[in-house]
């Protein structure tokens, strides 16, 4: 198993943002997590790759209690890619990329300049590599964001509402690209308000409401037969 998370509570002073979860994900598992905003969905992902500290319960990472011994010893494993891309703008795209495989002596940087310009031309942005964030849409930032996260080899990648800072236009480029992404042997959790991507990229589906797992399921069992009144209705007003 590649994460068990168990009993977890985090709180924000009296404020109960997630509430005793339980969770298993398999390794190559492809999840989205679903739910209104404020269920704590953003934070269980960010509880997943210790940028938020939970205030008790653990997680454990192939069997490994997760802490931050660990996780500098599995560094760039866990990958993650945030609402606003968080690219460096005082790098070209091409430096952006190399930036972090070269620092953690994963790659030499002919290596990695090799690779970032492969990912390039695959994405059709062989044209960027010298250009500065800046200069790029929002959809080509969030696209070179999902590159600089390959660039480490994870075993899983944490998607944090990966659309949710885009023009409606640039959305579609994104989520292709992620459903390219899906077809490697990584595991993928992404939080989205994008129902029809989860049908299509969505190995199984996570319902959060007010710090719960309310429910989870298959693609077909909770989007077409959900067992929770609380699901049905929050799949009503969505639709």
């Amino acid at each position: 198993m590649l994460y068990q998370v168990k009993k977890l509570v985090k709180k924000f002073g009296n404020n109960i943002v997630l509430n005793n979860i339980n969770l298993e994900i398999a390794e190559n598992e492809k999840i989205v997590i679903i739910g209104p905003s404020g269920s704590g969905k953003s934070t269980l992902l960010r509880c997943l790759n210790l940028l938020e500290k939970a205030t008790s319960g653990s997680i454990y990472y192939h069997n490994k209690k997760l802490n931050e011994k660990l996780y500098k010893s599995i560094q760039g494993k866990i990958g993650m890619v945030f609402q606003n891309f968080q690219l460096f703008d005082n790098l070209t795209v091409i430096d952006n990329l190399i930036l972090a495989p070269v620092l953690n002596k994963l790659k030499s940087k002919d290596e990695a300049i090799e690779e970032a310009k492969k990912y390039l031309r695959q994405i059709h942005l062989e044209d960027k590599e010298n250009s500065y964030p800046s200069d790029l849409s929002g959809g080509q930032k969030q696209r070179v964001a999902i590159i600089r996260t390959l660039m480490m080899n994870p075993e899983v990648i944490l998607f944090d509402e990966p659309t949710s800072a885009l023009d409606p236009e640039m959305i579609g480029e994104v989520l292709s690209l992620i459903l390219e992404v899906s077809k490697k042997k990584i595991t993928m959790i992404v939080v989205t308000h994008e129902l029809n991507f989860a049908q299509e990229f969505a190995t199984r589906v996570i319902f959060m409401d007010k710090g719960k797992i309310v429910e989870e399921g298959t693609k077909e069992q909770m989007f077409k037969h959900p067992k929770t009144n609380r699901l049905q209705q929050f799949l009503s007003n969505i639709q």
